[in-house]
């Protein structure tokens, strides 16, 4: 037996099935600057042709602010772009449009990217894909204005200014960044200035901070959030969320963190994971009490090592929403068996002979 195999077996027979949220709290994830960047946003939309809204790849199908469309977009074309392609599976992403269309038919286009690949195809899409819209739909006052203006928004932390400087860089050839980026959420407070990122047809980004649901209502949902980084971990808590994260793997069969840590199998408890990742990994601190110093391991500092890691994609791709997508899975396929039965049709559709 494999061990894989046997780690699948500990896991279906030994650890927790369902994540406990005793102790937790429904938090606000709506802080003041948030408020002061939507009214903002508000304000310019009527100048903006198309809207670009950017999302973690890892959580396609939940997290994203779907409140967008009555408090910012409206009836503007609506590009939404997936990125950090590169943590994620490549299966089930056709699935994953599908879905994301028929709950959102504002979208009107879905790009995968990865905005730090600097030949990514999908980030080279992005400019004529969202000038094709731009072109193809109704400007209304701006009808006779020669440039394309496009708001680009999204949750905290997704990556929006990387794109930009992204596609500024590619297209003008400039180095440096027009806009600031950073790996932590909240590094865009404040509305930006128009960046030109392209000069025919002429193109003009508007950079927007960050905006988060006013509320997030699912504890999941929530902790989904944080493991992608896209609340502070600092308000949720760094232990909290790698105890989450560590869940999900196994629930998930997803053990490429064993080997990474140097752990001999699968831990369901995060406290006794982070002890023994700290000895493999030789993080240790110097403790004092009453008078006696001793060395222990680092926790915290194992914590933090443990979501980078995970948030590198150094522990394998996955997707957050897997569950979801097989929940989706499944309810096709008893769609299509339903089909089969009532129409005495096979699997490609042709009618079976009497």
């Amino acid at each position: 037996m494999s061990k894989i195999v046997e780690w699948k077996k500990l896991v279906d027979t030994s650890f927790r099935k369902k994540y406990d949220f005793t102790g937790y709290s429904a938090k606000n994830w709506f802080p003041g600057h948030m408020h002061k960047g939507l009214k903002a946003m508000q304000r310019k939309i009527t100048n903006v042709d198309c809207v670009i809204e950017v999302h973690d790849a890892r959580i396609p199908l939940s997290g994203r602010n779907t409140t967008f469309k009555e408090t910012v977009s409206g009836v503007k074309p609506h590009l939404l772009v997936l990125n950090k392609e590169d943590l994620v599976p490549k299966a089930d992403r056709k699935l994953i449009i599908k879905k994301i269309k028929e709950a959102d038919p504002i979208v009107s286009d879905i790009v995968f990217t990865n905005g730090n690949d600097f030949g990514c195809k999908g980030v080279k899409s992005i400019l004529p894909k969202a000038v094709k819209l731009i072109e193809h739909s109704d400007r209304f006052h701006r009808a006779g204005n020669p440039d394309h203006t496009i708001m680009i928004i999204g949750i905290p932390n997704v990556g929006k200014s990387t794109i930009i400087n992204q596609l500024r860089n590619s297209r003008l050839k400039i180095g440096g960044k027009a806009a600031p980026t950073g790996d932590k959420p909240g590094i865009t407070k404040a509305l930006q200035e128009k960046i030109r990122v392209c000069n025919k047809p002429l193109v003009y980004l508007l950079d927007t901070p960050g905006i988060s649901k006013p509320n997030v209502r699912s504890m999941h949902a929530g902790m989904k959030l944080a493991a992608c980084n896209t609340l502070n971990d600092l308000v949720v808590g760094e232990l909290s969320i790698c105890d989450y994260i560590l869940w999900y793997l196994n629930k998930s069969h997803e053990f490429g963190y064993v080997d990474y840590l140097g752990l001999k199998q699968p831990e369901d408890d995060h406290l006794l994971m982070l002890t023994k990742a700290a000895i493999a990994n030789g993080l240790m601190t110097k403790r004092t009490t009453f008078g006696k110093t001793s060395t222990i391991p680092n926790i915290d500092l194992m914590a933090q090592r443990f979501l980078k890691w995970f948030r590198s994609g150094d522990f394998g791709r996955i997707y957050f929403d897997q569950d979801e997508l097989d929940d989706i899975k499944l309810n096709d396929e008893h769609l299509k068996l339903n089909y089969q039965i009532q129409h005495n049709t096979d699997n490609d559709g042709r009618i079976k002979s009497l």
